[in-house]
């Protein structure tokens, strides 16, 4: 717009109704000013809504009357400006409302000439939204920047040739360069060459116009040369025109997790303690061998083959032979040891085919691939049966174990996994019932008796609850007079509907299943209590043996116990007599070394029952506070017919005299027996020649009258 003299569009005296109605209803701020002293000289109505002045408040008021406008010095400002450039000059404001609101705007403004004055019109644009924009801009930049920054996720910007363009700390300490050594490579560099041509696939892959990619994982270079693995995400970089200019990358190392990853995958199928399968892959193995083989016979044959193919796979099931009496004697940390050795040998009889597995426990089973005949199955339980017979060292102790094995074969003994599993198993329990230290075929009459003892187990369960068990008494005789020396407390099962099961059948189950002791408290307590109750009566019963469990032994309490019943029954401790094994001596431990101590302390006697079945090791009879050694059975029923027998018993009855120790006789039958026996040195005997095992009234009423011996050329012995 241009002025001259002709138009005197400022003039109040005249009006141009072109030009005063654009300027007055224009939308825009608009305001003319006297340049000289900066008072306005004309505003619009636009002016006027923007600030809250009216058109007479602002005439003739300067621009810096009340801090509304420009100061002095912006004003001075802003007129050299103008000056400077003749032009229109834009300039930022911040003016001050009538209701004292700030106004951001910005000025466009330039210079006109009137009449010999200098005005200078000005245009008034609003940008408080966009200072308020920019503001925000800069806070989420901010933002932007510091998470960048800060993330623990490496992050950069790649440009289309594969370079660096940007990288935060994590990315620089990942890959163990600077930001600037960075901006010279590209992803080629940093990762390793097998990887570049499907890392080229993965970045040649679409990334989705907004949005990240899916993550894709992948192996990177570090300035050192290790590599290490990334999972990585990918995001489209777009340019100022919506173009694709790179994508930012963000990478995470899950080295660490994939090693977790492993290591928890290998314990979920691995067994930590010998490193082998564990039962849900030794079953997964059985599962895919079970699928070959099936696939195997459903293969057409020459009839020469068929005798070759008849068995398919093998399944072993071995467990060690008295695991426990190794982790009672030596500790936990011994039986582990053992396991590890036992597993290592065990996998070098094998062959790569095999698949060899710890079952739980102490028990392995051993898958044995085609081809597998029964002659070759039993060549290698030989082996595996040798291998145990050989000694282990474990904490500077030779320790001798054996192993029980049960087969099963496909398809002749079972066409599934659970099958198999279940058959070796009730072969390798056979195993143990002949004797262990062999190894057992499946057959299809096992099951009967593995029943049997499954139902043996649950009615035993609660047996001692529901007061089904009893004591017989058998008297122990002195072979020289007569005279009662005192019974045996023998524990029967009175099994319901079944009837009396004597403790032979029942103890090892008890054992195996951790109630004996449970049992042995209540035996213990109810022959005390007998005791009373027959002195009570008039019989004086001179002593009483109850059997021990290496399971009674092995509570520190024990001692306790014993010392309270002997206080309750008012009972001296030399009336009881207890029993222990030669094989539970021989396994002895710490624990049931203080518990035979404080029994000797109490004084209550100590006898060793089965002498010369166990071990034979006879150092502990030094050590140990043993009073009384019984013969056993076996023994003395060979008496006049093997030599070695009474070889044997002579030995013994010696050892005993040499110790001081008193012998007892057990299963005396005959007369000859007793003879021998006494003319040996053994006084005492028991067994079906004097009486079998009576109940607590029998006993009263044989042994309650008598008190003196009868001749001995006549002895009425009792007879059950």
């Amino acid at each position: 717009m241009s002025f001259n003299e002709e138009v005197s569009f400022w003039n109040p005296d005249y009006r141009d109704e072109r030009y005063s109605t654009i300027f007055a209803e224009c939308p825009i701020p608009f305001a003319l000013t006297r340049l000289s002293d900066n008072r306005f000289i004309e505003i619009n109505k636009a002016f006027e809504r923007a600030f809250g002045w009216s058109r007479e408040e602002m005439l003739n008021k300067t621009g810096n009357e009340d801090g509304f406008w420009l100061s002095t010095t912006e004003h001075q400002a802003f007129n050299a400006r103008l000056r400077q450039k003749n032009t229109v000059t834009a300039f930022p404001m911040e003016a001050r409302c009538r209701d004292g609101s700030r106004y951001h705007c910005r000025l466009f403004a330039t210079l006109l000439p009137y009449n010999g004055e200098e005005y200078i019109f000005t245009c008034v644009i609003d940008i408080g939204d966009q200072l308020m924009a920019e503001q925000e801009a800069r806070f989420y930049f901010n933002r932007f920047q510091q998470l960048y920054e800060h993330m623990r996720d490496a992050c950069a910007l790649i440009g289309r040739d594969g370079r660096f363009l940007s990288c935060n700390s994590a990315c620089c300490e990942m890959l163990g360069y600077s930001e600037q050594e960075l901006q010279h490579l590209t992803v080629c560099d940093v990762t390793p060459a097998h990887w570049h041509a499907q890392d080229h696939r993965m970045e040649s892959a679409q990334i989705p116009q907004r949005g990240w990619s899916d993550l894709y994982e992948k192996e990177l270079l570090r300035k050192d040369g290790s590599t290490f693995l990334v999972e990585v995400q990918r995001y489209k970089n777009l340019d100022e025109a919506g173009e694709p200019d790179g994508f930012w990358s963000v990478a995470r190392d899950i080295s660490e997790r994939k090693a977790q990853e492993t290591s928890l995958n290998f314990l979920a199928y691995h067994d930590p303690l010998t490193r082998l399968p564990n039962r849900a892959l030794l079953i997964d193995h059985l599962e895919n061998a079970l699928k070959r083989a099936r696939r195997s016979i459903l293969t057409p044959i020459h009839p020469q083959e068929t005798q070759t193919r008849d068995l398919q796979l093998a399944l072993l099931f071995l467990d060690i032979d008295h695991f426990k009496n190794v982790n009672d004697t030596l500790g936990h940390q011994a039986g582990d040891t053992l396991l590890q050795i036992s597993a290592q040998n065990i996998a070098r009889y094998l062959r790569e085919a095999d698949v060899l597995a710890r079952f739980g426990g102490d028990e392995f089973v051993i898958l044995l691939g085609f081809p597998v005949t029964v002659e070759s199955t039993t060549q290698i339980t030989r082996r595996l049966l040798s291998l145990f017979a050989e000694p282990v060292r474990l904490k500077n102790h030779e320790v001798y174990v054996t192993a029980s094995i049960g087969v099963s074969f496909f398809p002749r003994d079972g066409l599934d996994a659970d099958t198999l599993i279940r058959h070796a198993d009730l072969a390798m329990f056979k195993a143990k019932e002949m004797g262990r230290n062999t190894a057992c075929f499946y057959e299809v009459s096992m099951g009967a008796s593995i029943q049997e003892r499954m139902q043996l187990e649950t009615a035993l369960r609660g047996a001692l609850q529901r007061g089904e068990f009893l004591l017989y008494y058998q008297p122990q005789i002195d072979l020289g007079t007569g005279m009662l020396t005192g019974v045996e407390a023998l524990l029967y099962w009175n099994r319901p509907g079944i009837g009396l099961m004597p403790p032979s059948r029942f103890i090892p189950i008890a054992e195996s299943i951790g109630i004996v002791s449970e049992i042995g408290f209540w035996a213990l307590a109810e022959a005390c209590r007998q005791m009373t109750l027959w002195r009570n009566a008039g019989l004086d019963m001179p002593r009483i043996a109850v059997n021990l469990s290496v399971q009674q032994l092995e509570n520190k309490d024990f001692v306790e116990v014993v010392a309270q019943q002997l206080r309750d029954n008012k009972l001296l401790p030399d009336a009881l007599e207890l029993e222990v094994t030669e094989s539970l001596l021989m396994h002895r431990s710490g624990q049931s070394l203080a518990v035979l101590e404080g029994l000797h302390t109490l004084g209550v006697q100590l006898s060793v029952d089965g002498f010369g079945t166990g071990y034979s090791s006879l150092a502990y009879l030094k050590t140990l506070p043993v009073h009384r050694l019984k013969i056993d059975d076996s023994f003395v029923r060979d008496i006049g017919r093997d030599s070695n027998s009474e070889s044997i018993i002579r030995a013994i009855i010696a050892l005993a005299k040499g110790l001081e120790l008193e012998t007892v006789a057990g299963g005396v039958e005959r007369e000859e027996q007793e003879h021998f026996l006494l003319a040996e040195g053994c006084h005492v005997g028991q067994g079906p020649r004097y009486a079998r095992p009576l109940l607590p009234e029998s006993i009263l009423e044989q042994f309650g009258s008598r008190r003196q011996p009868q001749e001995s050329a006549s002895r009425p012995f009792l007879k059950a």
